[in-house]
């Protein structure tokens, strides 16, 4: 089984050699970005993803930098260069002032649409938990008579997800408890009965644990650009303090 989602990035803050974890999808014209973390908009203009592209949906999971870094950059070149106004996909985890901290302004730099709404019936929200302060959204996309399951960031997934066409897990390596990890993704896994052939491994936190993965027979997203060809800065100190201390941990033993 390949993979419908296409990848920009599959890296989380902690991977200095890839992309930012980022998740796309086109419908003729239309372009669906979730999440717009470090490296993410050089990864969009080396793509070409944007050619032909009149309207654009942006979907936040939540609002940590490695997720959110390059959105008002990528609103720029959108209002500026593209001459489109975007959409930015309306959830709980942009409540709180989170937009205009980023420095956007809706009305200006992009307009708020409605999960599952009558203009975007593409996308459900679900919540997920993720760091102290701050939960995260877990997709369910309809796309292509295919239903698919994204799980953003996450500890865990506190519901059952059975019969998705399609699982796109995020899965971090043991100890960091901000995210799944091998484990955990087999106990979901054998829980709602899953294939593994239908799961697709994502925001990985090192290229160990694509080492890792493989040797669990689970497959890993494939990105539309390669890694080393984009350019990727330090933002470990700009992680959720609680990332900071399990990363620290690690080190120090």
């Amino acid at each position: 089984m390949s993979q419908t989602l296409k990848f920009l990035g599959r890296g989380s803050a902690f991977n200095k050699t890839e992309v930012n974890n980022s998740a796309y999808f086109k419908k003729g014209s239309v372009l669906v970005l979730i999440d717009c973390g470090n490296g993410v908009l050089d990864a969009i203009k080396r793509s070409g993803i944007m050619k032909g592209v009149k309207k654009v949906y942006q979907i936040v999971t939540h609002c940590h930098n490695d997720h959110v870094a390059d959105l008002p950059a990528f609103f720029d070149y959108c209002n500026d260069e593209l001459k489109i106004k975007p959409y930015l996909l309306n959830t709980i985890s942009l409540q709180g002032g989170k937009v205009e901290k980023l420095g956007l302004k809706e009305g200006r730099d992009f307009n708020f649409v409605e999960p599952l709404s009558k203009n975007f019936k593409w996308v459900n929200v679900l919540l997920v938990p993720h760091a102290k302060d701050m939960d995260s959204c877990a997709l369910e996309i309809n796309f292509n008579n295919k239903k698919i399951f994204y799980s953003g960031d996450c500890s865990n997934i506190p519901f059952d997800i059975p019969n998705y066409d399609e699982y796109y897990l995020d899965c971090s390596e043991s100890g960091n408890k901000l995210h799944m990890d091998i484990k955990k993704v087999k106990e979901i896994i054998k829980k709602n009965k899953i294939k593994k052939q239908q799961v697709f491994l994502m925001h990985m936190e090192s290229q160990r644990m694509l080492e890792i993965a493989r040797e669990e027979g689970l497959k890993v997203v494939e990105t539309v650009v390669a890694p080393e060809k984009t350019k990727i800065s330090n933002i470990k100190k700009e992680l959720p303090k609680e990332a900071k201390k399990v990363k620290e941990g690690e080190q120090s033993k």
